[in-house]
């Protein structure tokens, strides 16, 4: 697949789809603010995100089973929160490799299981700050 052409063009001069797409663009970008902006729940221990706008063969679920592995090494208890995509299992569930199946949380929780939690992810989130790990971190779709 080819990136389109006006990607490389001058932006100082962008060309005219471009500049059709100006529109859409200032509308997500507003979207995004007021998304951003928002008050929200905090997380009590650190998050890192593992994500990206695409939705699937960008490599997430191998970077956070590298990231977890790494702060393993270090004495990090991590957990992984999911939202377990084509599970059946209402969330959040502690996903455990003996008692659930891929058709119960979904096929990337099962993989990065026994730290795995599937569901909310704003509440999951909270139910991993208080298992007992150092830090919580989310695989997004």
């Amino acid at each position: 697949m080819k990136p389109p052409l006006f990607w490389d063009g001058d932006p100082a001069r962008p060309g005219p789809r471009a500049r059709a797409l100006a529109p859409l663009a200032a509308l997500y970008a507003a979207a995004t603010a007021r998304r951003v902006g928002r008050p929200g729940w905090r997380a009590p221990v650190p998050v890192i995100c593992v994500g990206n706008l695409n939705a699937g063969g960008t490599g997430k679920t191998p970077t956070v089973i590298a990231l977890v592995q790494r702060l393993a090494a270090r004495g990090v208890i991590a957990h992984v929160v999911s939202r377990g995509h084509g599970g059946r299992l209402e969330g959040p569930v502690r996903v455990e490799e003996r008692h659930h199946s891929a058709a119960d949380v979904g096929d990337e929780p099962l993989l990065l299981a026994p730290s795995a939690r599937s569901g909310s992810r704003a509440t999951a989130r909270r139910g991993a700050g208080g298992g007992g790990g150092g830090r919580a971190g989310a695989d997004p779709r």
